[in-house]
């Protein structure tokens, strides 16, 4: 899919995904955060094939902050291609990714899309994200593609914004990524805790995974979407669905944020 396509809703035609996941160290100032987000998004974004990216943050009861991001790619050798850019070559004040003082435990996974489709406008339905793994023995990709037509209609059914199903037959994984819409009325006060909770309530949409003795849940974990980057020629360029309250942009930092992209 070149950059810039539409993204309607519709069949998402994204053939490479990847799942990146890290716990967020030390303190920062919350008017800082979505700054330094922005930063990042120029580079990100102009990488070949970059069709979206939405930021998953999470806190926990104990204080503890997960992010991380959720990729969508034309090809999966794209996705292969941005793993190995992110990891070896992308540098910010002289600096890997992992070697920023605020990341810890840093995990980046490609795979392969064997289907994804948005049900609402991507603008304004993308609030809540949850990301399910599993670990399979042996071969399964071709069980996984025949079931993403009973995956993609109980999405539909169950009244999700977007889902993606994902596989790796080189790491012998599945993957799940399930996209909610908000629940109840938006409040600019607090975080939006109840749609949060309304994601990670609902039962998995691939739940027959689950019942199968080849695969084992690994991963689940939900956030609140922080922003969602699209290519360079996509209006908008980001989204920031949760601000307020969770911070977002200045008027000025977008305007600048753009000329930077272009």
């Amino acid at each position: 899919m070149a950059n810039g396509a539409s993204q309607a809703p519709g069949t998402i035609e994204a053939r490479g995904a990847m799942l990146g996941d890290f716990e967020v160290m030390g303190a920062m100032p919350p008017g800082a955060v979505a700054a330094a987000i922005e930063r990042d998004r120029p580079f990100f974004v102009a990488r070949p094939g970059f069709h979206r990216k939405l930021i998953p943050l999470r806190r926990e009861a104990d204080g503890t902050i997960f992010s991380g991001g959720r990729y969508l790619f034309g090809t999966y050798d794209q996705a292969l291609d941005f793993v190995r850019w992110f990891r070896d070559e992308f540098r910010l004040d002289g600096k890997l990714f992992v070697e920023r003082e605020w990341v810890k435990n840093f995990t980046r996974l490609p795979f392969h899309v064997l289907g994804a489709h948005d049900f609402a406008d991507v603008h304004d339905a993308q609030v809540v994200v949850r990301a399910q793994r599993w670990t399979l023995e042996g071969e399964r990709g071709g069980m996984l593609l025949e079931r993403w037509p009973a995956v993609r209609e109980r999405a539909a059914a169950a009244g999700l914004a977007s889902v993606w199903l994902l596989f790796s037959d080189e790491r012998r994984e599945a993957a799940l990524i399930t996209v909610g819409k908000r629940v109840g009325r938006r409040d600019p006060a607090a975080p939006d805790f109840a749609s949060l909770a309304a994601l990670e309530a609902q039962s998995s949409v691939a739940a027959e995974i689950d019942r199968e003795v080849w695969a084992r849940r690994s991963f689940d974990r939900a956030g609140w979407v922080f922003t969602v980057w699209f290519p360079p020629t996509h209006a908008p360029l980001h989204l920031w669905p949760n601000s307020p309250p969770l911070p977002g942009l200045e008027p000025a930092e977008t305007a600048q944020g753009r000329a930077t992209a272009k």
